[in-house]
């Protein structure tokens, strides 16, 4: 269980304050994918998400799945980066496609405010799906207009 251990106030005023956590080491969800992660496909979805409008900073911890948090004044959310090579199912349930990634970002310690998304890319193909994680249910996203994105995949 993660215990709240203080409220560290902003040293740059900007009214924001940062909540500490702490976990126990056996307690904290580790990396289940298997192999490296892939470098190439992060540095492609942070110039992505920058494009967007969004601030990008590297996840440096490794018992947390996700790989960058991604952040505007509007929003702020965790990504994870996945490329697969082979062609996404369109009819199959992406909790089936990619249990632990959508598991591993269940599990994140962050409040139910800070979306959690999994972008997803096949190996030929150029263009990010950016699917949103919640407790219950995965969601694809189609369109988002302040993030002026659109899904040529979505269904």
């Amino acid at each position: 269980m993660w215990r709240p251990q203080g409220i560290q106030p902003p040293a740059d005023h900007s009214g924001y304050c940062i909540i500490i956590f702490q976990k126990s080491l056996e307690e904290v969800t580790t990396s289940m994918t298997r192999g490296r992660k892939p470098e190439a496909a992060i540095a492609e979805a942070k110039g992505f998400a920058e494009r967007m409008g969004y601030l990008t900073m590297d996840n440096l911890s490794h018992n947390l799945m996700f790989d960058i948090l991604i952040f505007k004044r509007e929003s702020v959310r965790v990504v994870k980066v996945r490329q697969t090579r082979y062609q996404i199912n369109p009819n199959g349930f992406y909790d089936q496609q990619f249990p632990d990634e959508i598991q591993g970002l269940r599990n994140l310690p962050f409040p139910p405010f800070i979306l959690r998304e999994l972008w997803l890319r096949t190996q030929h193909e150029r263009v990010w799906r950016r699917l949103v994680v919640y407790d219950l249910s995965v969601e694809e996203i189609a369109w988002w207009g302040p993030d002026e994105y659109v899904n040529p995949h979505a269904r």
